[in-house]
């Protein structure tokens, strides 16, 4: 009798067994057949993933270890410190700043433009404010490495295409400026409740903030066509200029870090790798007086201000008492310290490099130029005093020479876009200032560039790899896959 129970308790287990199965098998059914079930992806999440992504992967690897240190802003310890020499023997870093923007915010923002732009939840207003991010997100990448997967790149997820093609940069360029002119005309004339009301961490659902950043943007990369596509160039800046741009610090495009320990420059203070400020750096802002200074710049044990040279060699920076030397500043390596892809700071003294070269106008030059310093220095909330103490000093007003007042905006551009290390980099490969000596000196290392600095990352042997007929068609247009090999835009003569 016990036994024939046990048997019915083990049927009925069994039967029990089958039933929930079937319920969850029917779930699953229902989950991947039914468009309407829960498989909806909030694309208000996505947006936000992906906003955050792009300033947070900006000032990653590629904005410390490499851009950082090209662009001599800072120099790091321990391994860290071999790109300063002008090395290209990092082929995991490549492939990691490679695959963690295509993996974090062009993935996420592919998904949230294929989400708005079809069916019931199209909206043509989201979908300019993700196209925005998208563009930015490319840009990075595409002056990373010069030609990259554009018009197929972070598809491999929607479209299942696994090896992308790489467009050249020529037209990446072209495209990412004829987006961002439609993405300004759609939220120009937008209702604002159309768009991501408690999603957006830029802005929060201000569409006319994200107009000026796109046409901010969009002012950015015409000016960096100036030596490559000149006349492209001159007709996208006088567009841009019709249109409302960044203009005061409460227009920048900034975020701070919420999760883990904060601000990335943050552990960098004590922790692996220890950072420290330039030489170069410290050097041209106590040398002007700069009231930044105490910003950018920590005071050493001993109360000064001391930076670290660049690019020693291994004999020579062990010799050169880098733990003592001055560490970023609180304001910029803090646990709340934010993270910049965009600033007012930048768009004046873009519009002041326009201004001396398109229109031959020193005088607007030089008004633009002071509001780029002014707007800067509001940014990190300098006294009114130090302000005009400041603007009515040398460095206050371009003189001389085109050349020379192009240097004093580029000099000027390399401070303000400070911490956006990478941009710095850029600007520095586009317009050649500040200037950064080729190495000479026994005591610096020439590394693989032969003491210029490097133009690019490389491609990794992992994409050589997975996609290597698309990676040698990019190498066979663009030439060798070097560090030294400039990007398409980088045509700088002289």
């Amino acid at each position: 009798m016990k036994n024939i129970q046990f048997k019915l308790k083990r049927i009925s287990a069994v039967i029990v067994l089958l039933v929930v199965l079937s319920s969850c098998q029917n779930l699953l059914d229902d989950i991947y057949d039914n468009p309407n079930a829960v498989t909806e992806i909030d694309d208000a999440a996505l947006f936000t993933n992906a906003v955050r992504s792009l300033l947070f992967q900006t000032a990653s690897t590629s904005g410390y270890r490499f851009a950082g240190q090209h662009a001599h802003y800072l120099v790091a310890g321990s391994t860290a410190r071999r790109p300063d020499q002008y090395g290209d023997n990092f082929d995991d870093d490549y492939y990691g700043m490679y695959s963690n923007f295509y993996g974090g915010v062009i993935r996420h923002i592919e998904d949230v433009l294929q989400i708005t732009s079809e069916g019931e939840t199209k909206n043509e207003v989201r979908h300019a404010m993700a196209d925005v991010i998208a563009v930015m997100g490319f840009a990075v990448i595409t002056d990373a490495y010069g030609d990259v997967p554009y018009t197929e790149g972070g598809k491999g997820k929607t479209e299942d295409i696994l090896t992308p093609k790489y467009d050249t940069q020529q037209f990446i360029y072209s495209d990412m400026i004829s987006r961002l002119a439609h993405d300004i005309d759609v939220l120009k004339n937008s209702d604002p409740r159309n768009g991501y009301p408690g999603s957006d961490p830029l802005f929060e659902n201000d569409l006319s903030k994200w107009v000026k950043l796109a046409n901010s943007f969009r002012l950015r990369l015409a000016m960096r066509l100036r030596y490559a596509d000149n006349t492209l160039s001159r007709k996208v800046v006088a567009d841009c200029l019709a249109e409302p741009l960044m203009e005061d610090p409460s227009d920048d495009a900034s975020l701070i870090q919420t999760e883990g320990n904060g601000n990335r420059w943050y552990s960098y203070k004590t922790g692996y790798p220890m950072i420290k400020v330039s030489e170069m750096m410290v050097n041209q802002l106590t040398g002007t007086s700069d009231p930044r200074l105490p910003v950018f710049v920590s005071k050493d044990a001993n109360g000064k201000y001391e930076g670290q040279l660049n690019g020693l060699t291994d004999m020579a920076f062990g010799a050169s008492k880098f733990e003592s030397k001055s560490n970023m500043g609180d304001a910029i390596s803090s646990k709340d310290s934010k993270y910049y892809v965009m600033t007012a700071a930048e768009t004046w003294l873009l519009r002041a490099e326009a201004a001396l070269a398109y229109d031959g106008d020193a005088v607007k030059a030089n008004d633009y130029y002071r509001m780029g310093i002014e707007t800067s220095l509001k940014q990190w909330k300098v006294d009114t005093a130090d302000i005009l103490n400041f603007l009515a000093g040398p460095t206050g007003t371009l003189t001389g020479t085109v050349k020379q007042m192009e240097e004093q905006i580029g000099t000027q551009m390399w401070i303000a876009l400070t911490p956006d290390y990478f941009e710095g980099w850029s600007y520095i490969r586009r317009m050649g200032y500040p200037v950064i000596e080729e190495r000479r000196a026994l005591y610096l290392e020439r590394g693989v560039t032969k003491g210029m600095m490097p133009s690019r990352f490389k491609y990794s042997s992992h994409e050589i790899s997975t996609n290597g007929t698309n990676v040698q068609e990019a190498i066979d247009r663009q030439g060798p896959n070097s560090i030294a090999t400039p990007v398409w835009w980088d045509k700088k003569q002289g």
